[in-house]
């Protein structure tokens, strides 16, 4: 695997910043992106930044990059196959396998548009957030402070993207880029919550739980349409003979790592 190779990553990865507060570190992201020559930035808000506060903290560097502003996650990243999130350590047994920084641009070399996302300022990624993810990547920071900026984590991100050894970094062996999209898998999901919700299973434990347990192992199997389709027929089957017995299973109880959407066991940004 050649040099162009590798370091031609960045120029197919967009920085997905999901609901940050401070127009500075907005600005500051941007940045880092131009600096880096990734693809473009998206940004999930239903907050309307000021353009000029954008243009004057990112030091004009809003003009060089493409900018996109989406209300949602599901929706910024729904066109991207690959998706990787930034966090600190974590704790969550049923978390995306976790990365270290270095090496992330020699995994990543097989081409396909990447979504890399940051969490917002105060909680860093949430659980549901963190459940879109393939993959997590660990940027190792001191116990004494470990909350980074959310500017400084992008250009962190960026620089791993675009160093000048990134083909000399990391493992032998790149992941395969998944084969279906953002946007079809989380309607797969979508419909997989539903109907587990509508007959509550599993019994007694959480859909939701659930569900991003299921995720994390189809993540790893990389499934493509057919397959999928194939194994959402199973869940449809379990909906129908539900209705037909016209009972459902013990009602669910929310389980204790379901809790807190937005825990501290998450890489959070200042």
């Amino acid at each position: 695997m050649g040099y162009s190779e590798v370091t031609n990553v960045r120029e197919q990865v967009y920085a997905i910043l999901c609901h940050p507060a401070d127009v500075r570190n907005v600005a500051g992201a941007v940045r880092a992106v131009v600096n880096a020559g990734l693809a473009g930035i998206r940004v999930a808000t239903k907050f309307n930044f000021d353009e000029q506060d954008l243009q004057c903290y990112s030091s004009g560097a809003m003009s060089f990059t493409d900018v996109a502003f989406y209300p949602t996650v599901h929706e910024a990243i729904a066109d991207c196959p690959r998706v990787i999130g930034t966090s600190r350590r974590l704790r969550d047994p049923d978390a995306p396998p976790e990365w270290p920084a270095a090496g992330l641009a020699k995994r990543l070399a097989e081409p396909t548009r990447t979504a890399l996302l940051f969490g917002c300022e105060r909680t860093g990624l949430t659980r549901s957030e963190l459940a879109l993810c393939s993959a997590v990547v660990h940027i190792p920071t001191t116990d004494l402070f470990p909350s980074m900026n959310l500017a400084h984590a992008v250009a962190c991100m960026s620089y791993e993207l675009a160093r000048p050894d990134a083909a000399l970094v990391g493992p032998e062996s790149m992941e395969s880029a998944p084969k279906l999209s953002a946007a079809a898998r989380d309607a797969f999901y979508s419909r997989i919550t539903d109907i587990c919700s509508s007959i509550s299973y599993p019994p007694g434990r959480s859909t939701d739980a659930f569900v991003r347990r299921l995720r994390k192992i189809l993540h790893r199997a990389n499934l493509n349409q057919s397959e999928l389709s194939m194994l959402g027929g199973l869940f449809r089957e379990m909906e129908r003979l539900g209705q037909l017995s016209g009972t459902t299973l013990a009602a669910s109880e929310p389980e204790n790592d379901d809790r807190n959407e937005g825990s501290d066991t998450h890489q959070d940004h200042q």
